[in-house]
């Protein structure tokens, strides 16, 4: 067996009712809650944590609106500092929750953020402020692990700092609720990605398993959502799928990390085709397998197997999860063109060449 580590940075708590945890953690603390839209207001959260800032006595500032982007990132640390901020609460989907890690990591690091941003410095183990993370938006787990991305509209930059942890994830099914079928599909769907990106490769049976059955769980309870929207078992089967993807706990025994691979290229079809992060990983994805299986055909033809029980050419699995995946209502084609030009020009670094890149976008669009 290979040597690994287990990390145990954020304590995460299952709850279907967060108020207490959430009036113990906040109790007579300034904190700054960072929202997105409107979606914390309607799906329950943001009143539980006005219940519980009531209860503990603290005081509540809120940066609302907020995202991912270094511009939102800089005016909450001009806040923390302003307002003497002790905590950081973040709920939403990945942005939301990058971003607030972003805000309590640059609180003590604000002048060399984007050094860190664009890995030349690693942010692990160095001072932050406290922060609680809970996904409204389940699916990239960013609430249990290392990395936050941010972006630089006014240069077009981007990256992914990689060691920033919360102190505590908060997983709570009903704060899901409010989304639409289409969007409670993804979050499904992003999750199994992530989880397979983790799985594919690993040759510690224990961990290898592990992930099997959790995908096996994941797709089980996009299932049952299907039929009842309103099954909370299910989305917390999703919440907690979404944890285990980033918590350190599965791939213990991959020796090469061509999964991840995915992570780079999804990028592209952002920038091309103006797409979000859900709808490129989920799109590109099946016909990724189909191009790894060149390089790495019996780890994928054992991942189909055991996972979907899919048999046969890696085509034909493919082909397969495309379905699947549209089943659920989500749309797995691109509109636009390909240009090898373009893609040149996106900054990303990739196993795959630029011909197998172009081949598999084009298998993407309409």
């Amino acid at each position: 067996m290979k040597d690994f580590q287990l990390r145990n940075d954020t304590k995460l708590l299952f709850r279907n009712n967060p108020v207490g945890d959430l009036a113990a953690l906040t109790a007579g603390k300034k904190t700054l809650f960072v929202y997105g839209g409107g979606s914390a207001k309607r799906n329950g959260c943001y009143d539980d944590v006005k219940a519980a800032m009531k209860r503990g006595g603290g005081i509540l500032y809120e940066l609302d609106g907020a995202s991912r982007e270094l511009a939102d990132i800089e005016k909450g640390i001009r806040l923390v500092k302003e307002k003497q901020i002790e905590l950081v609460i973040g709920a939403g989907g990945a942005n939301i929750m990058d971003c607030a890690k972003l805000i309590a990591f640059g609180s003590y690091h604000a002048e060399d953020l984007w050094e860190y941003v664009k890995g030349k410095k690693n942010p692990y183990g160095l001072k932050k402020l406290p922060m609680v993370l809970i996904p409204t938006y389940p699916s990239s787990g960013s609430e249990y692990g290392l990395g936050a991305v941010s972006s630089d509209s006014r240069t077009g930059d981007f990256g992914t700092a990689y060691g920033i942890a919360a102190d505590t994830a908060i997983l709570v099914p009903k704060y899901s609720m409010s989304l639409g079928t289409e969007m409670t599909a993804y979050t499904g769907l992003v999750t199994l990605v992530q989880l397979s990106a983790s799985t594919l490769g690993d040759i510690n049976q224990v961990s290898y398993d592990i992930g099997i059955s959790v995908i096996r769980n994941v797709l089980a309870a996009l299932k049952k959502l299907k039929e009842n929207p309103e099954d909370s078992d299910a989305r917390g089967v999703i919440l907690y799928g979404a944890a285990l993807s980033t918590s350190g706990r599965l791939g213990l025994g991959k020796e090469e990390n061509y999964a991840y691979e995915i992570y780079e290229l999804e990028f592209i079809p952002e920038v091309l085709y103006g797409v979000a992060y859900r709808k490129s990983l989920t799109t590109l994805f099946p016909r990724f397998l189909k191009v790894m299986a060149k390089y790495y055909d019996a780890d994928i033809r054992r991942y189909f197997k055991d996972a979907f029980g899919y048999e046969g050419s890696i085509e034909n699995s493919a082909g397969k999860m495309v379905d699947l995946f549209a089943e659920f209502g989500v749309d797995m084609y691109f509109e636009g063109e390909v240009s090898q030009t373009k893609i040149k020009e996106i900054d990303i670094e990739a196993m795959l060449s630029l011909d197998e890149i172009t081949g598999m976008l084009k298998e993407c669009l309409r």
